[in-house]
């Protein structure tokens, strides 16, 4: 789990980054280790270098720093006017990779200059009109908090205004750049098991665990592959656990993933949800990621032109913004975030940890 600058995430990260092998190693996904370099590169090294640098393949089989020992080196591209600052920076690069991925992953950096791809420029969101902006304030009248009510009653006219166009984006910019402090609630009545949710596990299940989500988020894919099988194994089959997932999508991608997988309907939510984890990589990356999505949940049994109608879909994205105001109420800040009886572990490591603190708390 990260949420600002950089931090080790311990046993997590060793299970995310055990295929991380370079292009044509033993063992490797299909460029796997490249594509989340990639993907990861501004939280790794900040928003000033990813501006001038990009990572393009990691190499092995030579010796790093000038020794004889074999380990990895990542080829970074570099635009010409920062190579000469970035060469002095290159330990650093390295350091800030490791702790990132709570491992050794590179030794060394060769640099290459060349240009820096730049993502588009997002085009500026338009102003609702007073009267949608108005009907939405009533609707969010009785939200106690003053600034959770404001951000509420924005979110609302935005969506009214563009629901084609308007989905994670709006749930980032509007209700999460105010950071509204959360209003009062009964941390009970909201952590218990609500007719919306998506529960795996036996009705009368003792133990309750929520996970609060991203579809985009890696953390959150190895937890799916790695960690979920094992509870289910031990806990939820057993019937000694539910397990529900909540989504906390963190931006427009996500959001959209997420209305695909409740698309899916409640028998197959969990399935989407896998699929979409599996092949996270492939449409994360892709130029065009809701069609590559919609492709991806056919494997459940919905149709590209039915995937593409859930993107428009308002009961599915109302469940959606259900759950992250639930979050947003229990202080939820990253993904993934697990409440284990009602109390918040954030991201245990792994499946052991998780089951020790069931061990500890269990009923």
């Amino acid at each position: 789990m990260r949420e600002n600058g950089f931090r080790s995430i311990g046993g997590l990260a060793q299970r995310l980054t055990s295929g991380m092998a370079p292009k044509g190693a033993k063992g490797g996904g299909r460029g796997t280790s490249i594509v989340r370099l990639r993907v990861d590169w501004p939280a790794i090294v900040g928003p000033e270098l990813a501006r001038t640098t990009q990572p393009e393949a990691l190499l092995a089989g030579r010796g790093a720093r000038g020794t004889q020992v074999a380990g990895k080196a990542l080829r970074l591209r570099v635009s010409g006017a920062a190579a000469l600052e970035v060469q002095h920076m290159t330990g650093q690069i390295v350091e800030r990779v490791n702790a990132y991925f709570g491992h050794k992953a590179i030794d060394d950096i060769r640099l290459v200059q060349g240009t820096i791809a730049r993502p588009p420029v997002p085009r500026p969101l338009p102003a609702p009109d007073p009267a949608t902006t108005a009907r939405m304030a009533g609707r969010v009248a009785e939200v106690k908090d003053p600034e959770l009510r404001a951000a509420l009653a924005r979110l609302g006219a935005r969506i009214a205004l563009n629901r084609r166009s308007v989905v994670v984006g709006v749930l980032g910019a509007l209700f999460f750049a105010d950071r509204p402090r959360a209003q009062s609630i009964d941390a009970g009545k909201v952590l218990a098991v609500d007719p919306i949710d998506h529960v795996l596990g036996k009705p009368d299940a003792p133990n309750i665990i929520i996970d609060y989500f991203s579809l985009t988020c890696p953390h959150c894919a190895n937890f799916n592959a790695a960690v979920l099988p094992v509870l289910r194994r031990e806990w939820i089959d057993t019937g000694r656990a539910r397990f529900i997932y909540r989504h906390f999508p963190s931006d427009s991608v996500a959001t959209h993933a997420a209305q695909l997988a409740e698309g899916a309907g409640r028998p197959k939510f969990f399935d989407a949800v896998s699929a979409l984890f599996r092949s996270q990589v492939d449409w994360l990356t892709s130029s065009d990621p809701e069609s590559e999505m919609a492709k991806t949940v056919g494997e459940v049994g919905l149709s590209v032109e039915a995937a593409r109608a859930c993107f428009t879909d308002d009961r599915l994205l109302s469940k959606i913004v259900a759950d992250v105001v639930s979050g947003q109420a229990l202080q939820v800040k990253a993904t993934p975030t697990l409440f284990i009886n009602e109390q918040n572990y954030g991201s245990p490591a792994g499946a052991e940890g998780i089951g020790a603190i069931l061990r500890q708390v269990g009923r």
